[in-house]
């Protein structure tokens, strides 16, 4: 049975392994995609899985006929696990001077880890050692044509270049556009809306304006806003401290300040997944002979599994300045 990080830290606390609980919680709190994201474990490095093709065709039948016989097309895929982790070093006369510090590295790491995850979650790229983002894998289900363009949703401004909170007009637009994003799930239902920082406010002002924002807490207590029942994710910023991981100088919609929002279903073994070698490991490994430093190793071998296309979307070219002419 897949569990979630949020289960498997609860698990490492309740069987002693706490720098492992530590490390979770901290990346928990940093990263709200992996609150709920299922993860299956699996010890191979690569995964088949079976993923729809084509619906079975359904009819009816007279009395005392047969019904015609028809079967459901899949198509093998390969899901691909990488090795994502770190060190964590600390000089071991730091430690002794203020062993506070060594928690505080712990601390950073794991953010630093959310943050990287949370890239990898939207942008992530095999060629560069990366398991494969949601952005590409839509892209991917975008060129099968036909239905499955509707996943890529062009959600460029009434008038061209308008910010979503420019008129009523511009506002309902934006709200019509996030109903198509939000339909074209499997269920009608994504488990989250994901978007940059300037996007998110822009949606919750709208929302606001609209007296429709609901709002709920997080696993850890913190307020989140939703929308029919759906939270709101700002998806921050990479490591670096600087870049946004989903930008504001996206250009597909005709604009130059445009951006994108995300929807995604979780469910493992039909819609969008993690796979894992193994739950998150972290362990002291002590002082390391070769250099004065206490080092703890952070090993988490993940990658993402997809199987129903409809679990993803993409909706582009909103424009979250109010400003903006």
């Amino acid at each position: 049975m897949a569990l979630t990080l949020a289960e498997m830290v609860k698990t490492a606390a309740n069987n002693g392994q706490e720098l492992t609980a530590l490390i979770g919680n901290y990346f928990l709190r940093s990263s709200t995609i992996s609150q709920t994201l299922p993860w299956d474990t699996n010890i191979a490095l690569a995964v088949k899985i079976m993923a729809w093709d084509t619906l079975p065709t359904i009819g009816t039948r007279k009395l005392n006929a047969s019904f015609s016989e028809s079967t459901g097309k899949m198509q093998d895929k390969i899901e691909s696990k990488y090795i994502f982790g770190h060190w964590i070093d600390i000089d071991n006369v730091l430690y002794k001077a203020n062993p506070a510090d060594r928690l505080n590295q712990r601390r950073m790491s794991a953010e630093a880890m959310a943050f990287k995850f949370n890239d990898m979650f939207i942008n992530g790229d095999p060629q560069s050692d990366e398991f494969k983002g949601i952005k590409d894998r839509i892209t991917d289900i975008n060129a099968l044509g036909g239905i499955w363009t509707d996943q890529y949703i062009d959600a460029g401004s009434a008038t061209n270049g308008r910010g979503m909170l420019y008129s009523s007009t511009e506002r309902q637009y934006f709200m019509d556009n996030v109903a198509k994003l939000i339909h074209n799930i499997v269920g009608h239902k994504p488990d989250y809306l994901i978007m940059n920082s300037k996007m998110y406010l822009a949606f919750e002002a709208a929302l606001r304006r609209e007296a429709v924002l609901n709002q709920g807490e997080d696993m850890f207590g913190r307020i989140i806003n939703k929308y029919q029942g759906i939270p709101l994710v700002d998806i921050g910023i990479k490591a670096d401290q600087t870049n946004e991981i989903i930008t504001n100088g996206e250009s597909l919609s005709n604009g130059s300040d445009e951006t994108s929002m995300y929807a995604c279903k979780f469910g493992e073994g039909e819609n969008l997944w993690g796979i894992q070698q193994a739950p998150l490991e972290v362990t002291d490994l002590g002082r390391v002979s070769s250099s004065p430093n206490l080092r703890d190793e952070v090993q988490w071998v993940v990658g993402l599994a997809v199987n129903n296309p409809r679990c993803l979307a993409r909706a582009y070219g909103f424009v979250a300045d109010n400003g903006a002419t």
